[in-house]
């Protein structure tokens, strides 16, 4: 059974350096919320005060049933952010992940007239 997720990674950085803040500044018009989507390489996302951080990914999981989806997905996405800040020179945490799986929601219709 194929599963697609959003994936919203949250963590906090750890330990940064001047030269690694001044980096951040310098690139946060790329990584603010107006550059926020979900792509299956990921989306990396901070807010100026260089506290917290999130990535964002679409991710498609092939599974038995939705729980072992849902574990999965939520690894594959831990491991992926645990990586791609590693790969940006960064050290931080992981304080929380969301899915929301898309085969899961609901679309409402139009009210009736």
């Amino acid at each position: 059974m194929s599963r697609t997720y959003r994936a919203t990674v949250r963590g906090r950085f750890e330990d940064l350096t001047d030269d690694q803040r001044q980096r951040l500044r310098d690139d946060q018009d790329a990584h603010g919320m107006f550059a926020a989507k979900f792509t299956p390489e990921g989306t990396f996302l901070y807010a100026p005060e260089l506290i917290g951080y999130e990535f964002r990914y679409l991710l498609t999981i092939d599974e038995e049933s939705p729980e072992d989806a849902d574990i999965a997905t939520r690894m594959e996405a831990e491991e992926a952010a645990a990586t791609a800040i590693r790969a940006r020179g960064f050290q931080g945490r992981i304080t929380g992940v969301s899915l929301v799986c898309l085969e899961d929601v609901k679309i409402r219709g139009r009210g009736r007239s």
